[in-house]
């Protein structure tokens, strides 16, 4: 009689390690001592993390760069995310991402805070001329009259409505939101428009309760982070072209190329902020 030999336990594999680059949004969950999360979705190109009370996105290297996202140096065609499920967990901190069969160590870290060029309302408004400021389907004059009388209560009013508004992780509506409010804020510090600035300030904790309860957790996380000033790549480009740092043409292509409705939104949310600062009847 032959005796069988005794299998070995089958071990596990090393986790593919690759760099990331990290929004500074990030800094404190990235570098902290370690939170688990939960994977919300997986796609070719991302992995949404709900870690804590926030979203966190790490995208391959060929997606669009996010305020609260990690960007690894693999394209989506390595297909990265392929072996991580929906549900599963995933632990942040110490800085790096461990998910399953994927070690993402930060490297670099981006400011999602566009730095802005000092501009005048003549430059500003210029500038502007000719950008889409509404987006069809889209109700905006609710939206443009609080942004314009830098009425608090007016945006939330607003925001009610845009919330949730379209289809998408991101809705239609959200996207819009999140335009106008990162443009209001950003513009209005290189304007010098302390008022404007004050109104993101001052309508940010109810905003962003409302966003909770209205919307998608992703897209959410989003409306925060424009309440900040805090955008994506493409986004605070035409930002910063807006105020002479780049062409605004080529900005505003290609933010509207992001995405089937997310870029032609922000980029109409962005125009609507820029105009509405401009408004005359509002005040600095």
């Amino acid at each position: 009689m032959t005796v069988p030999e005794t299998l070995s336990p089958v071990q596990p594999s090393a986790p593919v390690r690759v760099s990331g680059v990290a929004s500074t949004a990030l800094r404190g969950r990235v570098r902290g001592s370690g939170t688990e999360a939960e994977v919300l979705g997986t796609s070719s190109h991302a992995v949404w993390l709900h870690a804590g009370d926030d979203v966190v996105v790490v995208s391959s290297g060929d997606a669009t760069r996010l305020p609260n996202g990690i960007q690894i140096g693999a394209a989506s065609t390595e297909q990265p995310f392929a072996g991580i499920e929906h549900g599963s967990t995933a632990a942040i901190g110490h800085g790096r991402i461990m998910l399953d069969g994927l070690a993402v160590e930060v490297t670099r870290w981006w400011d999602p805070h566009p730095a802005l060029s000092p501009v005048r309302p003549a430059e500003l408004l210029e500038a502007c001329r000719g950008l889409p400021r509404e987006v069809p389907g889209i109700e905006a004059t609710t939206l443009r009259i609080g942004l314009e009388a830098r009425s608090a209560g007016g945006v939330l009013h607003a925001a009610r409505s845009l919330l949730g508004y379209g289809p998408g992780l991101t809705p239609e509506g959200d996207d819009y939101l999140a335009g106008a409010l990162a443009a209001t804020r950003i513009l209005g510090e290189a304007l010098g428009f302390e008022r404007s600035v004050a109104l993101i300030a001052g309508a940010s904790v109810p905003l962003a309760r409302l966003a909770e309860a209205r919307t998608t957790a992703f897209s959410a996380a989003l409306i925060r982070c424009a309440l900040r000033g805090q955008v994506a790549q493409p986004a605070g480009a035409l930002l910063r072209a807006l105020t002479g740092r780049g062409d605004v043409a080529a900005g505003h292509l290609a933010l509207i190329r992001v995405g089937h409705t997310s870029g032609p939104a922000l980029a109409a949310g962005i125009a609507l902020g820029a105009y509405s600062l401009l408004a005359p009847h509002g005040g600095n």
